[in-house]
């Protein structure tokens, strides 16, 4: 199965450890896991755990023109994308969880 969350809220909100939670969940189960981040969850990119559920094999995305406004330079591990690239990812998933 193939499951995107996508966070917009910021990385001190409960929403950010449901979200880490999830996507350990999933990647336990062996389901290929996404993670998109835009708006205020861009600020997620900076922390520790992030890097973690990508190093357990979760794709990370990150909107290019939110990380831009909030002058936020994340890291290569992290794949840049856009709106429009949520919209394929979208559709290209069995379940999609969106935390805001």
């Amino acid at each position: 199965m193939k499951l995107l969350i996508i966070i917009a809220s910021n990385p001190y909100s409960h929403d950010f450890n449901t979200m880490v939670k999830l996507a350990k969940a999933g990647l336990e189960r062996k389901h290929k896991t996404s993670i998109f981040f835009m708006a205020n969850g861009e600020y997620s990119l900076l922390r520790k755990e992030i890097k973690d559920l990508h190093d357990e094999g979760a794709k990370i995305y990150y909107c290019a023109h939110n990380a831009e406004q909030r002058g936020i330079k994340p890291e290569s591990w992290a794949e840049s994308s856009s709106m429009y690239g949520l919209a394929k990812l979208v559709t290209e998933s069995d379940k999609v969880i969106m935390l805001s």
